[in-house]
């Protein structure tokens, strides 16, 4: 569906006097046109807001907000300097600060692995190609690493919590939950998703579940095998 379309559906809402909740129907329009143009299944959007796909039709879609507001920073990216200190031998007391390209996904278990490899073959200078580090530069400060960016872990519990939150609809249609990750609402630039939110799944009454960031278009379907 066109941003045209889009547009002309939200003028509606906002032309009708007998939605008293027009603010959060035309967040979840928008929500809903994204999340349909970056998921893994080609979707297409009812007249009733609902999803059609290639194998189902009129998929009832809740989006919940995943405010991370109040999670501390994320330590993995600080705790890399342990990890690579061995390899760097008489550069293990020096400081870095790693400035890093814009994420285009955020950071699992095995992208944080990349970045170590990129960070010491910085720090040593090899001359390859970088694809998350952008610049280094060494400080006269306390060793360890320092970035230009803002990482909070997104936990099993959020994930639980946030399916509490919601009820997959009583209607007949397959329901689909949509957890929305948005950094400027947790105040970050990207989030850490561990692996066991990844691999093992969640029990829930909702046919799929997504991980979905808004700003980056990424969609990230957990497993609800339980």
């Amino acid at each position: 569906m066109d941003a045209v379309t889009i547009e002309r559906w939200i003028s509606v809402i906002e032309d009708n006097d007998f939605i008293t909740d027009k603010d959060k129907r035309i967040e979840n329009l928008i929500n809903l046109w994204k999340f349909s143009s970056c998921c893994n299944y080609e979707t297409q959007i009812t007249d009733d807001s609902l999803l059609d796909t290639a194998s189902q039709s009129n998929i009832s879609v809740t989006f919940t907000d995943m405010c991370l507001k109040a999670a501390p920073k994320s330590n993995y990216i600080h705790n890399i300097f342990s990890t690579i200190t061995p390899v760097l031998d008489k550069k293990r007391d020096d400081a870095y600060y790693i400035e890093l390209h814009e994420q285009k996904n955020n950071f699992t278990a095995n992208r944080l692995l990349q970045l170590e490899e990129e960070i010491i073959n910085a720090i040593q200078g090899k001359l390859i190609t970088y694809n998350q580090v952008k610049k280094i530069t060494k400080l006269n400060a306390t060793a360890g690493i320092y970035t230009n960016v803002v990482v909070k872990d997104c936990t099993r519990n959020d994930i639980h919590h946030a399916i509490g939150k919601s009820q997959a609809n009583e209607t007949g249609n397959k329901n689909w939950l949509v957890l929305v990750l948005d950094r400027l609402i947790s105040q970050c630039d990207s989030f850490y998703i561990s692996d066991d939110i990844l691999h093992l799944p969640f029990e829930t009454d909702y046919d799929k579940i997504f991980l979905f960031d808004f700003y980056k278009g990424e969609v990230i379907e957990l497993s609800t095998g339980l």
